[in-house]
């Protein structure tokens, strides 16, 4: 590069926005266009002088204008890039100018000595420059920070491209995306004219540097403030002539790891397909698909005109097996050969100990007449033959001919096709070993699929069918054993009965039973893999064949649902017997009540003078035989089964009646406490069955606190959008929630999820029936409800049950 922005001038001055399209210049006197450069620059630079016409100049200046001085990149990142790409010329014009350049734009001697005297750049610099670049925030469009790190890195990516560096493609590519085409196009035009300015200063080595004028006006001042500069400018041509044969080797040297790389590529590449052709031709069991896979894929691996297995027969001739063929060579396909090298035992010993035999051509090599005359009949021009041996037995031999021309077989062709000599024969025993374990195979198959008949006709019914070894262990189950248990066949396999159903000592008299009889039949209770407990119908079998016993056979018929019906059917009858007993009990109760309540109310009349302290007792008296004729009332709602009769109701007034009787009737010891929100809104229910909810959820609670507690009974409004609903059977709606809350002793998880169960309990027997909390389920449901329980083993359990607000009270 020749030429300089000059710091007093601007891109708006007139000089220079002179026109640099062709067409307006086309036809100027060399002094015309001296005159420009002169008004541009504030003189005309000796790197024009050498332009030997007109048109040469005229070029020169629109380069000039084009590439250097309309290019929009910063002045002194263009200056910082023309001098250190000036060390590289052979003339020293352009790199002291340049150098000169950068003293008015700002720069230090020292600053210019360290940027002329710095490394070329290697890859590993440019990565780092790269990554700090690409890791910034901002974009870099259209330019950054003069003097910033970032533009140090920007200045030396164009270094890198400027010398021409070997890999210099990924760096235009990132610096492209980084800059954006258009500021990136700029950058590789002014690269581009600095080097040819480089060519043309070294075409004319007459023009000196000292008669530029930047250098007459800077150049003193820069070797006065650096004397080392001086000695940079002396000796840089030997300085760039080491560097210049540095990077040489740097480049042989690279170029031979490349090569050896390559090498090893190919070396892996054939390793990789050798592994894949081995496993191609291991993947069949058929002798037949094994030596056609081979021969193919070895003729075409290798782009031999024929590749063949050879098999011996017991005579040690033999035959072409299979051969893979390319169209206009001899087929030889079955075709019988003797050969006398392998009638004689040391000929076959050769080849059993892994011996190859190459002919690079039959017309050149030590052979004898019979043996060329065999193979130029067999159209074999070269050939490679290598053996396939299993152990101590010699199979066959593997042979690739070219058939047209002579071929030099190169170690690794004999290399690999002995170690595909080897997977064949590895291949081929495996598959004669198949051949042989057909016909067992066969008659295992045959009695295998009678088995399977006969699973399959035990797995069509529905009963449970398994078979135990006599240490209990299972041998066989059924899909019907894997529906009733929920044990799959695989998981029931090998394990324990006992350990797998949790049996109890039933089991045990069972197998005493079966020991005796040799059969035993009647009701187990099993427990399924999720926990739950079934009751079956079981008949045990010993088998026995040849008086041994050795296997014992089971049926299981699921009866829990008959029992379960049994249970509730036996239940119904009690439950009916006892409302028929309680009717009976409540109306003699009630024919008590009758003339008490009357005679208390009489005396209150008839002792109206009395003192305060009788009348006292007489309204208490009137008051407790109220209170037993409300009881009697209640037995009475209950005994008699009448049908629910819903009406709209106010659902505090059941709860206040409920928190009396819970305070009259609860032991001393259980705290009753009650939150009632004011203006509940309506529900519509059966205030009978509604009662008997609460109270049912009231006596659990006093059951789960037998040394005491606190018993809390809330009832509250509230309104559930789709993201609160706490319950799959909740609705969007606004509810009434009553919330029934003690600290006793919890429920444990597996026992809350059964609790509204019908006949589960964790009472005795004679404590409950198991039906309370799966009638308050159904009750709730059925007044379009649900309810909801929280509880911790040792803190307590809350149920809250929703009812629907009466929405038509209020016309909604």
């Amino acid at each position: 590069m020749s030429t300089t922005d000059r710091p007093s001038r601007t891109d708006s001055s007139p000089a220079v926005a002179a026109p640099s399209n062709s067409n307006a210049s086309l036809g100027r006197s060399s002094e015309q266009i001296k005159a420009e450069i002169a008004a541009t620059f504030g003189f005309v630079p000796p790197f024009f002088e050498p332009a030997e016409s007109s048109q040469v100049l005229e070029n020169l200046w629109q380069q000039t204008l084009t590439a250097y001085v309309h290019n929009p990149l910063p002045a002194l990142f263009k200056e910082k890039l023309s001098a250190y790409l000036s060390r590289f010329c052979n003339v020293p014009y352009c790199m002291v100018c340049h150098s000169c350049s950068l003293r008015p734009l700002g720069l230090k001697a020292r600053q210019v000595l360290d940027l002329l005297d710095a490394p070329p750049p290697v890859e590993t610099d440019i990565t780092k420059h790269l990554t700090l670049l690409a890791g910034q925030p901002e974009s870099l469009q259209p330019w950054v920070n003069a003097d910033s790190p970032l533009e140090e890195s920007l200045l030396y990516c164009a270094i890198f491209i400027g010398i021409e560096h070997t890999q210099a493609d990924f760096c235009r590519q990132e610096l492209r995306r980084l800059l954006g085409a258009v500021t990136y196009q700029h950058l590789v035009t002014f690269i581009a004219y600095t080097k040819f300015c480089h060519a043309w200063i070294e075409a004319h080595p007459e023009v000196t540097y000292e008669a530029d004028q930047r250098a007459q006006e800077n150049l003193g001042a820069l070797l006065l403030e650096e004397p080392d500069l001086e000695v940079f400018f002396r000796d840089y041509r030997n300085k760039v002539k080491h560097e210049n044969q540095s990077r040489a080797a740097q480049l042989l040297e690279l170029a031979e790891r490349k090569r050896r790389e390559e090498e090893l590529r190919q070396q892996m590449e054939r390793e990789r397909l050798v592994a894949e052709i081995a496993q191609r031709i291991r993947r069949s069991l058929n002798l037949d698909d094994i030596l056609h896979t081979t021969v193919s894929e070895v003729q075409q691996f290798l782009q031999a005109d024929r590749a063949l297995i050879y098999r011996f027969e017991p005579d040690w001739s033999g035959i072409v097996a299979v051969e893979s063929v390319v169209p206009g060579c001899l087929s030889i396909q079955s075709t019988r050969i003797k050969d006398s090298f392998f009638v004689s035992t040391a000929g076959r010993e050769l080849y059993k100990q892994g011996q190859v035999h190459a002919v690079d051509d039959v017309y050149t090599a030590n052979l004898s007449e019979c043996h060329r005359e065999l193979l130029t009949q067999l159209q074999i021009r070269a050939n490679l033959v290598v053996p396939i041996v299993q152990g101590e037995k010699l199979w066959g031999l593997l042979v690739v001919n070219s058939c047209l021309e002579p071929r030099q077989w190169q170690p690794l062709d004999l290399t690999l096709l002995k170690h595909l000599a080897t997977q064949l024969a590895i291949a081929i025993q495996q598959s004669e070993l198949y051949q042989k374990l057909q016909v067992e195979l066969n008659e295992r198959q045959r009695s295998e699929e009678k088995n399977r008949q006969q699973a399959a006709l035990l797995d069509i019914t529905s009963d449970a069918i398994f078979v135990l070894n006599l240490d209990s262990q299972v041998l066989f189950w059924n899909k019907g054993a894997e529906t009733l248990y929920g044990w799959s066949s695989e998981a029931a396999l090998s394990q324990r009965i006992d350990q797998l159903l949790h049996a109890n000592q039933a089991y045990l008299k069972t197998l005493a039973t079966l020991a005796d009889t040799g059969t035993w039949r009647g009701e187990l209770q099993h427990t399924r893999k999720d926990g739950k407990t079934v009751i079956v119908d079981s008949r045990w079998t010993l088998m026995q064949p040849e008086d041994q016993a050795h296997a014992i056979l089971v049926v299981n018929t699921d009866i829990t649902q008959q029992k379960q019906r049994e249970q509730q059917a036996l239940h119904s009858q009690r439950l009916e017997i006892l409302g028929t007993l309680a009717t009976g009990i409540a109306h003699d109760l009630n024919n008590v009540f009758t003339p008490i309540l009357g005679i208390a109310q009489l005396l209150q009349l008839k002792l109206m003078n009395t003192d305060q302290s009788t009348q006292e007792l007489l309204q208490l008296q009137e008051a407790n035989v109220k209170r037993g004729a409300a009881l009697v009332k209640r037995v009475l709602s209950f005994a008699h089964k009448t049908p629910s009769k819903p009406a709209v109701l106010e659902i505090e007034a059941v709860v206040l009646e409920l928190v009396q009787t819970a305070r009259e009737t609860f032991p001393k010891s259980i705290d009753v406490q009650t939150e009632i929100e004011p203006h509940l809104w309506p529900v519509f229910a059966d205030v009978t069955e509604l009662h008997q909810v609460l109270l049912n959820l009231c006596v659990n609670a006093r059951d789960a606190m037998p040394q005491g507690g606190r018993l809390t009974i809330k009832a509250e409004n509230v309104v559930l959008d789709e993201t609160d609903t706490p319950n799959p059977d909740a609705r969007v709606g606004p509810y009434v929630a009553v919330t029934v809350a003690d600290t006793g002793t919890g429920i444990a998880p597996d026992v809350l999820e059964r609790i509204f169960e019908p006949f589960f309990t964790t009472k005795a027997l004679d404590r409950g029936t198991g039906l309370g909390l799966s009638t308050v389920m159904g009750i709730v449901k059925n007044q379009g409800g649900f309810i909801d329980v929280h509880s911790q083993i040792g803190q307590g359990t809350q149920f809250k049950v929703y009812l629907p607000m009466h929405i038509e009270r209020y016309g909604l």
